[in-house]
């Protein structure tokens, strides 16, 4: 086994943004709010090695993708390459890592110079890195990216391209500087579906024939089984499960895992499969704190022990507990709708009324009531204490990275140890 260090490494990455402040904010002198893009990330690349990270729009991919090639300083954790932390990196430095780490960017429409010709594109890099041998490598790469003959594409510019021959030329100029690694950041998400699996099998195979290695970065989870070994799941920032592509596939063990695997479509008409509930959108990354950051969507939130309460229903309350947190109750709306505005006792049951769908039964439904009469008389801090008392999940805690020993990671309350990832324990939902 050998000890070099990884190729890649991330360690604990974090790219925070600070939030516009306005003129209120600078008087009353508030610190300015925390947009956690990426929140605490580690991942490594081998040499020869292919690994994904998948997640919804938003989740923090392009993020880590533009700090990993320095167009963001990181906030907190540090890069590593071939064993060298990147936050010590000279000028030298990082010219060899961007020689080295190459992109392909997800738009060929607009990634490519429209007023430079193929040859032109794929030269310019050597150009800028001082490598000679130009007109050999470009004809070699094109070749290797399966537009042959080379003649026929050296003088073309991008209109005259169709859209997976551009994309073709933007995977040929990451290659032709002979890269250690490549990041493909969502490579195929803008072409026709004919045309997505003969690029992803031509980065396939270059992947084998240059010895190169990928993170691919996608939002879709049926293309990582053309690239990737080992897919990241990524939600909000942080990376909640990990695991060789097959088994992740096979049995996500995460909720929110599971409910993009049930998304892939099957191609058969006729198939009948049970899918996962996955209300709503991810929330904005900001300030988000302490707890499962997938909490307020999940289908099978973890009540306390000793509350008996039907899921669907308990989803509404926990839902409803998020957003007055965030202050992002639409009172004001749901007052104005009231025949009598300054009827706290109506504004409780119309409150009622606009968020919750299920019955409560028993204690459950006295303190949501309390609760919600606190709320209408303009007492939010009370309205919030009393659900917390009787509502209050497990899921609100931050839960740690429980790994097994065929490094399986998942990052779930229902998995206290390594044990329980291989059986399974997310119950199935009501």
């Amino acid at each position: 086994m050998s000890n070099d260090p990884p190729l890649l490494e991330i360690r604990n990455l974090e790219k925070y943004f600070e939030e516009s402040s306005n003129v209120l904010d600078v008087l009353m002198r508030r610190e300015p709010s925390q947009i956690q893009a990426v929140d605490d990330v580690s991942l490594t690349l081998e040499e020869n090695d292919s690994a994904a990270v998948i997640g919804e729009s938003g989740c923090g991919k392009t993020t880590l993708l533009l700090t990993l090639i320095g167009l963001h300083d990181a906030t907190g954790g540090d890069i590593y390459y071939k064993g060298q932390p990147v936050s010590e990196f000279d000028k030298s430095d990082w010219r060899e890592y961007r020689s080295n780490v190459q992109v392909i960017f997800q738009d060929p429409f607009n990634s490519l110079d429209p007023k430079m010709t193929v040859a032109e594109s794929l030269k310019e890099p050597l150009k800028i890195h001082g490598i000679g041998d130009r007109d050999r490598r470009v004809r070699e790469v094109l070749e290797h990216v399966e537009l042959s003959p080379p003649e026929k594409y050296l003088g073309r510019k991008p209109a005259n391209l169709s859209g997976g021959e551009k994309q073709r030329v933007s995977i040929g100029r990451a290659l032709v500087l002979e890269p250690d690694v490549i990041l493909a950041d969502e490579p195929v998400s803008m072409l026709d579906v004919s045309t997505q699996a003969a690029v992803l099998n031509t980065m396939k195979n270059l992947i084998d024939e240059f010895g190169v290695s990928m993170l691919y970065i996608s939002h879709d989870l049926s293309t990582v089984s053309y690239i990737s070994e080992v897919v990241n799941v990524m939600y909000l920032g942080r990376v909640v499960e990990s695991a060789p592509t097959e088994q992740i596939l096979a049995d996500p063990k995460h909720p929110y895992t599971e409910a993009l695997v049930s998304a892939i479509p099957v191609p058969d008409p006729h198939y009948n499969r049970e899918r996962t509930e996955m209300s709503g959108a991810p929330r904005d990354p900001v300030d988000l704190g302490e707890g499962c950051r997938f909490r307020d969507r999940c289908p099978a939130v973890i009540p306390p022990d000793d509350l008996e309460i039907p899921q669907a229903a308990y989803r509404e309350v926990i839902a409803f507990r998020e957003r007055l947190a965030r202050d992002d109750l639409t009172l004001d709306r749901v007052r104005a709708e009231l025949d009598d505005s300054t009827d706290t006792d109506a504004l409780a049951a119309a409150l009622r009324e606009e968020y919750f769908d299920h019955d409560l039964m028993g204690e459950n439904d006295a303190v949501l009531d309390t609760a919600l009469s606190a709320l209408a008389a303009g007492d939010g801090d009370r309205a919030g204490d009393l659900l917390r008392g009787r509502f209050e999940s497990v899921c609100e805690q931050t839960p740690a990275d429980v790994t097994t020993d065929d490094e399986w990671t998942v990052a779930c309350h229902y998995y206290d140890d390594d044990t329980q990832i291989e059986e399974k324990r997310v119950p199935t939902t009501d």
